[in-house]
């Protein structure tokens, strides 16, 4: 990934401490309710709650913020969970380790280790990888020795674990084809490829010059492509479909950088631009079929069913903490200053756009907790991989820093406006995918 600065002042996520590893909690009893939303507590275990938020599940007890950690929940479409791990421990010291958790019933296993690597972010591919009990996870990572950024494949296969380096790149976006067959990459800035998972290996170079946005997307239905190349005004994209060999223009002259994302079934996108503003464009006619009227919008989450976006919008008027630490690149932070009597304004709202009405409704406004920054940061790439909205379409989990300073994780209702459900303390909370 590459430095995106959300706002100036928002705090964001510091660089990963070193922990020491402990003994996992075997998860309890189940509920009736499968769980589905996986948090992070203010200590750094990883608990799950059913589909209101309720009934916590203990999935690790020994982290302590201090000398141990787990982070960056990760939830494959066949209900596995993927987090990530640190440790300080002399006799089982690594600075990235992936664990994966086969059903809610299961104790953790360890499926990858790295001594002097740091976690970055992480991708389950939607697609079965042969044998009806497999998938593909794409972890990128920061790697110690300085070279940058890589991406690292983890194979999940009925309880067994293999991984294999699949190439490096910085800045390193991505994105799985709906069978998890191939991969589009966009790398350096400056090349879009075809990557095939099987073969390990690009087979193609796409011809196409990309422009000023980070993550691409491949369709979620079909081998459609979607990305953006210099447009014709200076500071420009064009949003672009690639259908095989055919280049079909959706959007011309937005200014950069640009943000999108398919809807659920590929009918619609989603971009926001450069100015911070959002539209929705109906593929097949090419038409703008609705536009928030909102501004200043940082980041947008399409509903499952596809008929909704949710998007967050900067405050009128808010000012963010006194001193903050803000997103540089891969961990490394920055210090910015600002008024203490503005210290507690909410910075962020939620709104949901109904696209067939084009109405507008306000959810909730909070500050964001440092995870839920870096997040935002980079909402184009995580949105794929890491949902906010529930299976079912009625919430939206976010992180939010309370009033006294504690991070918490809550829901925005979408069927009660203004009305929010505590989950627990917390600084991130996903939802699965079903």
């Amino acid at each position: 990934m590459s430095r995106r600065l959300l706002v100036s002042g928002l705090v964001l996520l510091v660089a990963f401490v070193t922990v020491i590893m402990m003994p996992f909690a075997s998860a309890s009893a189940q509920e009736e309710k499968q769980p589905m939303l996986a948090v992070i507590d203010l200590s750094g275990n990883l608990v799950l709650y059913d589909a209101d938020g309720q009934n916590p599940v203990a999935i690790t007890t020994d982290a302590d913020r201090r000398t141990r950690l787990y982070q960056w929940p990760t939830w494959s479409t066949d209900g596995r969970l993927a987090f990530f791990g640190v440790s300080a421990d002399p006799t089982d010291s690594f600075s990235l380790r992936a664990y994966i958790l086969e059903t809610p019933n299961d104790v953790p296993q360890v499926a990858w280790t790295r001594l002097g690597d740091v976690f970055t972010y992480a991708y389950w591919s939607p697609g079965d990888c042969g044998g009806g009990n497999c998938r593909d996870l794409a972890v990128l990572f920061t790697a110690g020795d300085g070279s940058g950024l890589a991406v690292q494949m983890i194979r999940a296969n009925g309880g067994e674990y293999t991984n294999r380096l699949a190439e490096r790149g910085a800045p390193f976006y991505y994105s799985f084809s709906p069978d998890g067959k191939k991969m589009l990459w966009h790398r350096f800035n400056r090349q879009l490829e075809l990557y095939d998972v099987a073969g390990n290996t690009v087979e193609r170079t796409l011809p196409d010059t990309p422009g000023l946005f980070q993550s691409p997307m491949w369709s979620p239905v079909d081998d459609r492509l979607l990305f953006a190349v210099p447009g014709r005004v200076e500071g420009s994209v064009d949003v672009v479909i690639a259908d095989g060999e055919a280049r079909t223009v959706l959007i011309d002259d937005l200014s950069g950088p640009a943000s999108f994302a398919w809807s659920p079934d590929a009918s619609k996108v989603a971009a926001l631009n450069g100015l911070n503003t959002l539209s929705i464009t109906d593929v097949r006619s090419g038409a703008e079929i609705a536009r928030a009227p909102q501004g200043q919008i940082v980041a947008f989450f399409w509903s499952p069913s596809g008929d909704r976006v949710a998007f967050l919008s900067l405050t009128p008027a808010a000012q963010p903490r006194s001193e903050v630490e803000t997103f540089g690149t891969n961990g490394h932070t920055e210090k910015a200053a600002y008024p203490p009597e503005q210290a507690n304004a909410p910075a962020l709202t939620w709104y949901v756009l109904e696209v067939a009405s084009k109405t507008v409704t306000a959810l909730a406004a909070f500050n964001p907790t440092r995870d839920m920054v870096y997040y935002l940061n980079f909402f184009d790439q995580f949105s794929r991989s890491h949902a906010l909205w529930s299976p079912d379409g009625r919430y939206l989990v976010y992180g939010a820093t309370a009033v006294d300073g504690s991070p918490e994780v809550l829901l925005a209702d979408t069927r009660t406006p203004g009305q929010t459900i505590r989950v627990g303390d917390g600084v991130i909370g996903v939802w699965s995918w079903r």
